[in-house]
């Protein structure tokens, strides 16, 4: 006897039976498994950066209430360490968590390369590039086994002159010392300076995580606006067949509700959401306007001259971290980037003319 395959709701009383054939039975079935693995990847995406949302507030807290509360007892220390290590630690397992379920997905899709390599190959690239990524994943083992991943803190070297500067007043740190006394790898802590700002590190790594995130999806869509769309038709085709409803929409082998294949929708709408919600990298800068450089154009004037980070922004009177943040793509102020044009002789139409004579100058004229 052939098996017959059918559209119909899983409900009490009188209700539409559409046949359907075989091959249709089971792209729904195959655009299910789909439209599942596309909801966990974006599921578990939202809670790595939940959680990460989470401790920028509890730290932008720390640093407000160590701004006009100034409260530095012991009882007061002690509770913003554990604060601190709570939601760092939490960041670091939803990282975590993340990044070990996205290979387990879309084993249904037949692609070439199959999408578990495609993930492995874009974490590793994303290892390879990102200092901070390298730091922030040793430092969830570190974690694991140690317990602490904030030793210290102390007060930021954010610009004063920044009115909002308040928000990163206090730096909470990993020591390198400590670390190193734990069995941390040694060649990824031998890349981080005495002291490591955390909070700029999980930053880092959750913006280069996000842009793997992009990539991936982007490499999805196509299979995944498929699945959407064998359900949305399916949906469509019983309507139009008589249907006055869709509750409990089900394709199924008849006689056999063990094989059912819910043609749903609604929870497929959160996934949609969650991407036109997430749809950049969490990154935590402005964008650049029309007429400040971008992070090609200070790289290359700083290679041009010759200058390392440390020197070049010695010649703006900034920190090393602040022009390193502008070669990753920060806004750099374009009053600056001019200066230091004008400091290492490359602007375009103006020099610099000393009022005076330096010192080398008068001793030569005498």
């Amino acid at each position: 006897m052939e098996t017959k395959y059918i559209l119909e709701q899983r409900v009490l009383g009188p209700h539409l039976q559409m046949d359907i054939d075989e091959q249709r039975y089971s792209a729904l079935a195959n655009a299910r498994s789909v439209l599942s693995d596309a909801l966990a990847f974006e599921q578990g995406y939202e809670l790595m950066l939940g959680n990460f949302i989470e401790m920028e507030m509890a730290f932008t807290e720390i640093s407000l209430r160590a701004t006009l509360e100034m409260d530095y007892g012991y009882t007061a220390l002690a509770g913003t360490m554990r604060e601190a290590n709570r939601h760092v630690i939490n960041v670091l397992t939803a990282m975590k968590g993340y990044v070990d379920q996205m290979p387990q997905l879309f084993k249904a899709l037949d692609l070439s390369p199959k999408f578990a390599d495609t993930v492995k190959g874009e974490l590793n690239n994303m290892h390879a590039a990102s200092l901070d990524y390298r730091f922030v994943y040793e430092l969830r083992n570190h974690a694991q086994h140690q317990g602490t991943a904030v030793q210290g803190f102390e007060a930021s070297q954010v610009l004063k002159s920044d009115s909002n500067g308040w928000a990163e007043a206090v730096s909470l740190q990993a020591r390198k010392d400590r670390l190193a006394a734990s069995n941390f790898k040694s060649s990824v802590l031998a890349e981080q300076p005495d002291k490591i700002d955390v909070r700029h590190r999980v930053r880092m790594s959750m913006a280069a995580l996000g842009g793997v995130h992009l990539k991936l999806r982007a490499h999805l869509a196509p299979h995944v606006d498929a699945a959407r769309t064998a359900f949305d038709a399916a949906i469509s085709d019983y309507k139009a067949a008589g249907a006055t409803s869709v509750v409990g929409l089900a394709a199924c082998r008849d006689g056999d509700k063990k094989t059912d294949v819910q043609v749903l929708v609604e929870w497929d709408d959160d996934r949609l959401r969650l991407v036109n919600k997430n749809g950049q990298a969490p990154r935590l800068w402005a964008r650049p306007k029309h007429d400040e450089p971008t992070a090609a154009d200070i790289i290359a004037l700083r290679t041009a001259t010759g200058h390392t980070v440390p020197q070049a922004a010695k010649h703006v009177f900034v920190n090393e971290a602040r022009w390193a943040e502008w070669e990753a793509g920060l806004p750099m102020p374009q009053g600056l980037f001019i200066l230091y044009q004008l400091q290492v002789g490359k602007h375009p139409s103006h020099e610099v003319t000393p009022l005076w004579p330096t010192s080398a100058e008068s001793s030569s004229a005498v």
